[in-house]
């Protein structure tokens, strides 16, 4: 059979095996370098920063400097919901807002009866009623009668933060403040004034009856992030007496923040952790990229190599094609890794290359052998 006939027989799956290939080589590059960014603005921010103590006064010489603080978190003004009795000294406070509603669904080609379903040729539509955090179009209902949601909330989900925080004499800016993304649910057991509101399990419920939730009825959570008096560990730059990020000479932003009391090299370490957990997570995608095209090309791979007698020896046994997609894979990630490296940190770089050219060289030592016995 010639190339060809080859290639028309399975030129669907080649075509998405090179998209795949493009895009894994494209996943894994853009990783690499998005990790290089960060790993050596990270250690460019570690040698330059200061640490400071929040219980001195405001020393001015770290003035426009990376410095790395930690103390406890202070507020200002408390924040408050006073319709509802809610009073916290936080960084944040969260108003979450549910609203009960008719919701749609379907299963496709279900020709089974169902209560309260309607029924098409090709799906069966049903509807059930929840809280949800998201308004309902129910202009989009296949069967509209009878299914009608609100148009509006009358009450939105937002989030207050506080005007200003303190760690010391040294105040948060603000995206440092958006760092707070821990929240923390606010259980009270003080009720509201307005008789109408009702109070279960911490949630606060516009309704008649909590157990049986009328089309339209709301409930209310509440909760907090960075409670005062929680110690925190920030590293920023310090601009005009606030925490701002830091921008490295590779124009990457470095603003750092963690709980706890927490030394210059623990927090890095941390924060480099974190980073290297996203990386192989992106590797890990990249590659699956990589094992899926050279699965799909794997025929014409096949039939290339079978016409060779040296690349033959370069690959393992083609009769174990899943073996032979795994190492080309492999080596493959690994040598576009090592060209994202090799620039920047050459044994690095160099070792990952090695690693990625050795299977093939493992499998090339016969060819050698051959060469040796000519001789």
């Amino acid at each position: 059979m010639i190339f060809t006939e080859v290639l028309k027989s399975c030129w669907l799956t080649t075509l998405i095996g090179s998209i795949l290939l493009t895009a894994g080589a494209c996943v894994l590059f853009w990783n690499e370098s998005r990790a290089i960014n960060t790993t050596l603005s990270l250690d460019e921010a570690f040698n330059d920063a200061f640490t400071v103590s929040a219980e001195q006064l405001y020393d001015k010489s770290v003035e426009g400097k990376l410095i790395h603080l930690n103390g406890p978190i202070v507020t200002g003004e408390p924040l408050t919901e006073p319709d509802y009795n809610i009073q916290v000294q936080a960084v944040k406070l969260k108003r979450r807002v549910q609203m009960y509603q008719w919701i749609e669904e379907h299963v496709e080609n279900n020709y089974g009866e169902s209560v309260a379903s309607v029924h098409t040729e090709d799906r069966t539509y049903y509807y059930t009623t929840d809280w949800r955090d998201e308004l309902v179009d129910s202009r989009s209902f296949y069967i509209r009668s009878g299914h009608h949601n609100p148009t509006s909330f009358p009450l939105e989900s937002m989030v207050y933060v506080s005007e200003r925080v303190h760690i010391g004499q040294y105040e948060l800016g603000d995206a440092l403040k958006e760092r707070f993304k821990t929240f923390v649910e606010i259980t009270s057991d003080t009720r509201p004034e307005d008789p109408t509101v009702k109070l279960h399990s911490g949630l606060y419920y516009h309704c008649n009856d909590i157990w049986n939730p009328e089309i339209g009825d709301v409930r209310i959570q509440f909760a907090y992030a960075g409670l005062e008096g929680s110690m925190y560990t920030v590293v920023g730059k310090l601009e005009s007496g606030k925490i701002v990020p830091y921008e490295s000479s590779r124009s990457k932003k470095v603003l750092l923040i963690y709980p706890g009391e927490l030394s210059l090299h623990d927090v890095f370490k941390l924060e480099h952790h974190a980073k290297r957990m996203l990386t192989w997570g992106w590797r890990l995608i990249g590659w699956i990229m990589l094992f899926l095209s050279a699965t799909c090309s794997s025929a014409v791979l096949q039939y290339i190599t079978s016409q060779s007698r040296m690349l033959r020896q370069f690959v393992p046994d083609p009769t174990f094609p899943v073996s032979t997609n795994l190492m080309m894979s492999f080596s493959l990630a690994l040598a576009i890794i090592s060209f994202a490296w090799i620039i920047h940190r050459p044994m690095l770089g160099g070792g990952i290359l090695v690693a990625a050219v050795s299977p093939f060289l493992y499998c090339a030592r016969s060819l050698f052998n051959n060469y040796q016995r000519m001789d």
